[in-house]
């Protein structure tokens, strides 16, 4: 209870550097792991951080690294509690199962067809057939 109470009381940027710091890994490792910017990752630990403020994308940014630090999901949702829009309507196609489909260019085969076609014009083009 007392450790839920400080968690609460503590600033997001120093609850992420904090974490981050005790499990030992540094800024450069964890932005490799995140394929996130050193500097994208130094914003969000950074004093003055206003999670109210950021974006869709930088929270999602921040939900990501606290999963890396092995956060719980509530504990980071509680400081996006002022937010108006706390998730996005957009979810993945594999979260339903959905099968995607290719434009019909973009099947191999019919790249292959066209791609010979082209070759075969070029072809007849340089050298033209002569008759007798």
């Amino acid at each position: 209870m007392e450790e839920s109470i400080l968690e609460k009381s503590t600033s997001l940027n120093t609850l992420l550097s904090s974490t981050r710091e005790a499990q030992g890994l540094s800024l450069e490792q964890a932005s490799k792991r995140l394929n996130l910017s050193l500097e994208q990752l130094g914003k969000l630990e950074k004093d003055g951080l206003e999670p109210e403020k950021l974006s869709a994308f930088e929270r999602g940014y921040v939900r990501n690294y606290a999963h890396l630090l092995g956060l719980e999901k509530s504990l980071i949702d509680h400081y996006f509690a002022d937010c108006h829009h706390k998730y996005s309507a957009l979810h993945s196609v594999k979260a339903y199962g959905c099968s995607t489909h290719k434009p019909l260019l973009g099947r191999s085969i019919i790249k292959w067809l066209f791609v010979l076609t082209l070759v075969g014009l070029v072809f007849v083009l340089m050298f033209p057939v002569f008759s007798d």
